[in-house]
Order: structure tokens, then C-alpha cells, then sequence
């Protein structure tokens, strides 16, 4: 959606008149298009780093702990 103010609508629409065409069609024939190139043209690679952040992991347990709960559970299957 677009909005002109008064003015810019009545400048567009003599100048659509001059090519024989209606406001719409400057607009997306020549006004947008040329704005796109104005203001999106190609931009220049950033060399900056990017941080990939990694998928979450669970956390890191103790040998300690989890060898005694091994040991534990392998005491119950030996019963």
C-alpha cells in the first residue's frame, strides 16, 4: 500500500497523463522499480564473523557419579 501527500499525487498523476497511462502503472512501471534500484542495489559482503550458536547439549556428568550409577545398575541386573 502506498500513500502520497497531495501534492506528490498530483505531480505522479500529470506525469501519467503525459505518457498516457494511469497513476498505477507509473507506479509500478517506473517510480518503484526505480526506487528499487536506487535504494536495494547490491551491497557490498560483510567481512565480519558470524557466531553460529550449537544446538544445546545436556549437561556433562561427573565420571565419578556416573560410574556408581552404572555400577548400581549393573549390581541390580546381576540379581
Amino acid at each position: 500500500m502506498l500513500s502520497l501527500a497531495d501534492e506528490t499525487f498530483l505531480t505522479v498523476s500529470s506525469q501519467a497523463k503525459k505518457r498516457g497511462i494511469s497513476v498505477q502503472e507509473l507506479l509500478r512501471a517506473v517510480i518503484v522499480p526505480e526506487w528499487v534500484k536506487e535504494n536495494l542495489g547490491p551491497r557490498t559482503i560483510s567481512t565480519r564473523p558470524v557466531e553460529i550458536a550449537l544446538a544445546p547439549t545436556a549437561p556433562q556428568m561427573n565420571p565419578y557419579h556416573r560410574n556408581r550409577i552404572l555400577d548400581h545398575t549393573v549390581g541390580q541386573l546381576k540379581y
